[in-house]
């Protein structure tokens, strides 16, 4: 049944009428009454498009605000559903949610200071580029209670899945492109009018046609701060209901201050007016702000994409039949078979078959793991050379996969200090910014009343932190256009805060150092064999292998006496000679099996793999990995400049010694992810500056926690997104010219720092004691700013 009738409620969205004889709106002929401008010209829209269907059809008016959340409180007491997200720990029931409104970190102190005053919250951890709050509940608490608290506090919550962040992603940016739209056009159009103002101020401009110009300009400055800008005041509104400042509340309060002082000017046709100042304060902070955004939607792709790579349907083994099931139906103990060159969608353990599966995605290392039955295999990892059966060990959420997943939004989670001492700085300068106004206003109205209002404006013009907060930007700015134009990109302002008082750096070996290709090192050759001639049959073999081990002979003569090769999955090639006798290369116990006298390889420093005829043993082929072009080099200028680098590997130790040795490194080999995270936060405990270069998913919570991380060329997306610097190409000499750069970046941060501070706490005082009249002050922002940026220019033309 259609609904739109009820007496003394709007035709359109069901709020009550206002007092007075109601606006209405024409609906298939009849008069119907609106409560406001808004609902009238949207009721009137649909009826003109032929849409009136749409009231006739519709069961219910669009929910309230209040009816939305206690909905959402509602559903947060089903326990039931609940325990279909949460995840139970030590600790207590850990609650990951998507909470949207979050916008700087002042948000993530208010909530977490509100929610961590509730007796049933433990502990509160939130990613702000993510906009996930996880928060840790005590033993059967009731998590409706954090959920009301979060509502009160004007964000809307949903529980955290990745579908629905990416979608919120998109909608949000849909709605921040066209608040952004709107402000650079209203932005222009005032400007226009502004040229005119202002230089009619300086040659003379007849009174009507500058009250005409005003009265141009303040009906496009009110749009475009209702529409463009509202997000500053409800931000700023939410935060203040609970007794918290943010950055939004000076910015609320100065475009709110600015624009009322310009309208009353207009009204009584005396006094300045600042309507091309508010338009491009909206206009440029939603651009700073959506450019941040679009950065932190690339982390949330990136980690999608962990679990977009594993397949939705597997063959599971029911009732001695394979069938194809859903990825979420699939049981811990379930059989499931994975053909070669699969992906792996569970830890498990191999039941039957031989294969080998590539785990670079945890070590780093690009030569496959051979598994047999009683093996363990893992998720996010791809079966190669042979189908298997494995049972399933652990649903996804607990797999070996979604822990790394876990260590990347762990590193996320903890800030570097000179983050943290940033966020304190700029919540007690806002506060001091106020301070001074609200104590300039007072102090004048006892004295003067009718300069109360400007002088408090011009307070909050000249402490309009515009080139204080350029300072850094615009270094960052310089410094990151120099090194785009030299093959580096920055993806993080404060990475190159870090990357200049970086003390330690840690390398990754494989495909950072090293080429992920094998090359041939040395062989070792039984009494009485050739070189020549041992090269040659394993070249024969290895010409029908797709291991990544085979591409090191593909470029050598081979034998023309070898047939019938065969690959035997998980252990190596076999093949026959014309004179009949066979032929096997591969793993040691492979070719054991045939000639068991052989000898042990000789050592653990590189790849070995052995070739025998018959039962007699002739060679052991030791492949190893390449340095990168101009390794060396760039070591010893990273080291120069006064860096301690060492590196880290999920290796082996001989073979990690051996690169670490050729480099004059430090290094650890057989480290696991979490334990190059829990080495450098070691670090970090120590007072250390740390820098990470990574290539590989595996590397994904080094770069990540590092206070600067570099991701070389070739790396994997997600080690591209947690970066702050991803170098292009595959000259390793990029390394030292960001440490370079980043020292010039910070001398010339330190400069403006100086400036504008200096700038600050000297005009606060004038403009407070009246010598600075709003124009002036406004003047004088913006010559600072320019000098600010004019200074930080000078980075695009250095040399290093």
């Amino acid at each position: 049944m259609s609904i739109g009738n009820e007496h003394g409620r709007c035709f359109h969205c069901g709020d009550s009428l206002p007092p007075g004889k109601p606006l209405t709106v024409a609906i298939d002929g009849d008069e119907k009454p609106v409560c406001c401008i808004g609902c009238q010209a949207v009721a009137a829209m649909i009826a003109g498009a032929d849409m009136t269907a749409f009231y006739r059809q519709r069961t219910d008016y669009a929910p309230q605000p209040t009816d939305v959340d206690q909905r959402v409180v509602d559903w947060f007491h089903d326990r039931d559903w609940v325990s279909t997200f949460t995840l139970e720990t030590e600790q207590g029931t850990q609650l990951p949610l998507l909470v949207s409104g979050m916008s700087c970190a002042a948000c993530t102190w208010v909530i977490e200071k509100f929610l961590l005053e509730l007796a049933s919250v433990r502990d509160v951890n939130i990613n702000l580029s993510l906009g996930r709050v996880v928060i840790t509940l005590t033993p059967g608490a009731d998590p409706a209670k954090a959920i009301e608290e979060l509502l009160k506090l004007g964000y809307s919550v949903r529980p955290w899945r990745t579908d629905e962040r990416l979608e919120q992603m998109r909608t949000e940016n849909r709605r921040d492109m066209r608040r952004l739209g709107v402000a650079g056009l209203g932005m222009m159009q005032v400007g226009m009018f502004a040229i005119g103002l202002h230089a009619g101020d300086i040659q003379g401009i007849d009174a009507d046609m500058q009250q005409l110009l005003r009265g141009f300009s303040a009906p496009l400055t009110l749009f475009v701060l209702f529409y463009s800008g509202r997000t500053f005041f409800q931000n700023a509104w939410q935060h203040l209901r609970r007794g918290a400042l943010i950055m939004d509340s000076s910015v609320a309060l100065a475009l709110l201050v600015a624009t009322v002082a310009s309208v009353w000017s207009t009204v009584t046709g005396g006094g300045d007016t600042y309507y091309d100042s508010v338009t491009m304060f909206v206009f440029f902070l939603l651009l700073a702000r959506f450019i941040e955004k679009r950065l932190r939607d690339a982390d949330l792709i990136a980690l999608a994409q962990l679990e977009d790579g594993l397949p939705e349907f597997v063959s599971v083994l029911k009732d001695k039949q394979w069938q194809r099931t859903p990825r979420d139906q699939v049981a811990v103990g379930d059989i499931i078979r994975v053909a070669a060159g699969d992906a792996i969608a569970f830890d498990g353990e191999v039941v039957t078959g031989c294969s080998a599966v590539e785990e670079s995605v945890f070590t780093g290392e690009s030569v496959p793991r051979a598994i047999a039955p009683g093996d363990p295999i893992y998720a996010g990892t791809a079966n190669r050379e042979a189908s298997i059966d494995y049972r399933v060990a652990s649903h996804y959420r607990d797999s070996r996969l979604a822990a790394l997943a876990n260590d990347v939004e762990r590193a996320r989670a903890e800030k570097p200090a000179y983050l943290q001492l940033i966020d304190r700085l700029a919540a007690r300068f806002v506060g001091f910014v106020l301070l001074a106004a609200a104590l300039t206003f007072i102090a004048w109205m006892l004295i003067d009343p009718s300069r109360a209002v400007w002088s408090a404006l011009a307070v909050l013009v000249v402490a309009c932190p515009c080139a204080l907060s350029l300072a850094t930007p615009a270094a960052m700015a310089g410094a990151t256009a120099w090194l785009r134009n030299h093959g580096v990109l920055v993806r993080g302002e404060f990475g190159l805060l870090a990357a200049a008082d970086g003390s330690e750096i840690l390398l990754d070996k494989t495909g950072t150092l090293t080429r992920t290709e094998l090359v041939l090192d040395r062989v070792f050759l039984a009494q009485g064999a050739e070189r020549e001639r041992v090269l040659s049959l394993a070249s024969a073999l290895q010409q029908f292998s797709s291991h990544p081990a085979a591409h090191s002979f593909h470029g050598l003569e081979t034998a023309k006496d070898v047939g019938q090769v065969e690959v035997v999955a998980g252990a190596g090639m076999q093949g026959l000679l014309n004179s009949g006798e066979e032929l096997r290369l591969g793993s040691d116990a492979f070719c054991r099996e045939r000639a068991p006298a052989m000898p042990a390889a000789p050592d653990q420093r590189d790849y070995w793999i052995a070739l025998i005829r018959g039962d007699t043993w002739l060679a052991w082929i030791g492949l190893t990995e390449a340095l990168r072009p101009g390794a060396d080099r760039a070591v010893r200028s990273l080291q120069e400049s006064g860096l301690h680098v060492a590196l880290v590997s999920g290796d082996s130790d001989a073979r990690v010694a051996a690169i670490a040795n050729a480099l004059a490194v430090d290094h650890r080999a057989q480290m696991t992810p979490r334990d190059k995270l829990d080495y450098l936060q070691t670090l970090q405990r120590e007072g250390k500056t740390v820098l990470a270069v990574g290539d590989g998913l595996n590397d994904a919570p080094l770069l990540t926690a590092a206070d600067a991380s570099i991701a070389v060329a070739n790396a994997t997306a997600l080690a591209r997104a947690q970066a702050d610097f991803v170098v292009t190409d595959d000259d390793l000499n990029r390394l030292p010219m960001i440490v370079q750069a980043a020292r010039r970046a910070r001398a010339v941060m330190r400069q403006n720092l100086v400036w504008a501070a200096g700038y600050n706490l000297l005009g606060i005082p004038f403009a407070a004691f009246g010598f600075v009249p709003p124009w002036v002050a406004a003047l004088g922002m913006s010559l600072s700013s320019l000098l600010v940026v004019l200074n930080a220019l000078r980075l695009r033309r250095m040399r290093v």
